[in-house]
């Protein structure tokens, strides 16, 4: 298997894997992730994620996993999206992958990069604003825009992820793991060298103390580490309709203030009071903003399935609680949405 715009392709032996059983687990992956399929016959099948190839074809001695991407850190995203899909239904199999490329197992994954905190600023009353020093945020542009901000573990020398011999992360457990919650690249400045993240001041929250720590003049947790890209882009919609909570603002900021001037639509966002949390949104003309009290009983997720209750053509974004995205999800399943015009995300779980 080889394409011009994917010059990079690497196989995995998969012994005792049957064709239509290997099928049927890419199948899945398909379905699940809304992913076009390029090759379906009786010898490949394979799947287009965005900057990859990935799937399965018939060999002169076997069947084969594979993968293909445009640069390593794309061909790592592959792989691993191969490992974590098989490991569903076939773990020992998955352990036991092993790559054709050269082997780095014991190396930090191409996708992760170490930074260091220039800055910790309250952003109004309910956000902390960070702003990391790094060599690259480059692959932060608009088709992915979150990370894991790996932060090192309080007491004792800091640990980062590795790869394991399959092509996966191997993430350090015990009381040494890092912590590592997903947030949003609010923006990206390249001449200097810097990415914003803002977070949501949820007491109790590691990443808050953390920060607060840092801000208080803590170097000793200065230096930590990001990994992704990962997750969604911008969007380049005429018609909208956003949602979010507090943890999902960010994400809704960015999105908002790079949509087309002349967009339309609306955001839908939840806070305790239903004002502003004190957050600066840059929001088009035709986008009409409304708040929604959890103090006063409104939910995020009721809201936005009374704004679907019609389909149309209006790219869909939700950031919320969990449980709530999972209602939407089913909700607009049955209401006869197009599952490419949704992004319906659990940034958080009740």
């Amino acid at each position: 298997m080889s394409r011009p715009e994917y010059p990079h392709t690497v196989t995995a032996d998969l012994p005792g894997l049957s064709f239509d059983a290997a099928r049927a687990i890419f199948q899945d992956q398909a379905k699940a992730g809304h992913l076009a399929v390029v090759d379906d016959n009786d010898r490949a099948f394979v799947l287009n994620p965005d900057h990859g190839l990935i799937g399965i074809e018939r060999t002169a001695t076997g069947l084969q996993a594979i993968a293909a991407a445009e640069d390593d850190r794309w061909m790592f995203i592959m792989k691993n999206a191969v490992v974590v899909q098989m490991k569903k239904t076939q773990p020992d199999l998955a352990a036991a992958l092993r790559w054709s490329d050269a082997d780095d197992t014991g190396a930090v994954p191409p996708t992760f990069t170490f930074v260091t905190v220039q800055s910790v600023e309250p952003l109004g009353q309910a956000f902390l604003r960070v702003v990391l020093k790094g060599d690259d945020f480059s692959a932060y542009g608009r088709e992915s825009i979150h990370f894991r901000l790996v932060q090192p573990a309080k007491d004792g020398p800091p640990s980062w992820p590795t790869l394991a011999p399959n092509g996966s992360v191997k993430w350090p457990d015990g009381d040494n793991a890092p912590h590592k919650p997903v947030y949003t690249a609010r923006a990206i400045d390249p001449v200097a060298g810097t990415l914003t993240v803002d977070i949501y001041l949820h007491e109790g929250g590691k990443t808050i103390a953390w920060a607060r720590e840092v801000m208080a003049g803590d170097q000793t947790r200065a230096r930590l580490g990001i990994m992704g890209p990962i997750g969604g882009g911008l969007l380049d919609d005429d018609a909208v309709i956003l949602a979010a909570d507090e943890t999902g603002l960010p994400a809704a900021a960015r999105i908002l203030e790079n949509l087309p001037a002349h967009a339309t639509g609306q955001l839908l966002v939840e806070t305790d009071a239903g004002q502003g949390a004190d957050y600066p949104l840059n929001v088009p003309d035709g986008v009409r903003v409304t708040w929604l009290s959890r103090d006063a009983g409104d939910t995020l997720g009721r809201a936005m399935m009374d704004a679907m209750a019609t389909p149309h053509k209006t790219a869909v974004w939700f950031a919320g609680e969990r449980g709530q995205a999972a209602k939407v999800r089913e909700f607009a399943k049955d209401a006869g949405w197009n599952p490419k015009e949704l992004r319906v995300n659990g940034f958080w779980k009740a």
